[in-house]
């Protein structure tokens, strides 16, 4: 059965991770533009053991590591997810899959309002995507990077009253398996 499954950032994800996050192609969408060190990624595994308001997990589909989703702000009233694609090899409806993801998951939580991202200007097709759905810009800004960069950074804010109609029109440009696959992710424990 084709499925998508999230695992918590671990020791044994490690390498995979930071292979990703250090990649060039990455690094130019984050505001920490800087390659991770071990160590620190280590500190951060730490870090987010005693956090309970972040969640960090490397995605599979069908059993093969694809990229990372995240969500900060756990617990309060507005979530932020943000997410990467580390695998090379181009899945038809994978981005489109994990901000279905991040909605399910983030207003599974009795408290979450808003689900909110922030996107790289230049970073077009989760602009397009995000305009395709309906989900509204709301505000932007410019942020420097470690390395000294401006970076202007586009803000989008899902509500809770509004993440179904977001989620069923997001659905019927998902090929059909991985429309089924998200419908029923695996959360690792």
């Amino acid at each position: 059965m084709m499925s998508f499954k999230l695992m918590h950032f671990s020791q044994e994800n490690t390498d995979r991770v930071l292979s990703w996050r250090n990649s060039e192609r990455i690094r130019l969408n984050m505001v920490d533009d800087s390659v991770i060190e071990l160590s620190a990624h280590k500190q951060f595994l730490s870090c987010l053991e005693a956090n309970c308001s972040a969640a960090y997990y490397v995605v599979e589909y069908n059993g093969t590591s694809v990229g990372t989703i995240y969500f900060t702000g756990l617990g309060s009233g507005k979530v932020t997810w943000g997410c990467y694609i580390g695998s090379e090899k181009i899945i038809p409806g994978l981005f489109v899959a994990l901000l279905v993801i991040a909605a399910k998951y983030s207003f599974s939580l009795p408290t979450t309002r808003i689900l909110r991202s922030e996107v790289a200007a230049f970073n077009i097709n989760p602009i397009k995507l995000n305009r395709f759905l309906g989900i509204p810009e709301t505000s932007r800004f410019i942020r420097s990077t470690k390395t000294g960069s401006e970076v202007e950074f586009i803000e989008y804010c899902l509500a809770s009253d509004q993440h179904n109609i977001i989620i069923n029109k997001a659905e019927k440009v998902m090929p059909g398996s991985v429309k089924k696959s998200c419908q029923e992710f695996i959360l690792e424990k």
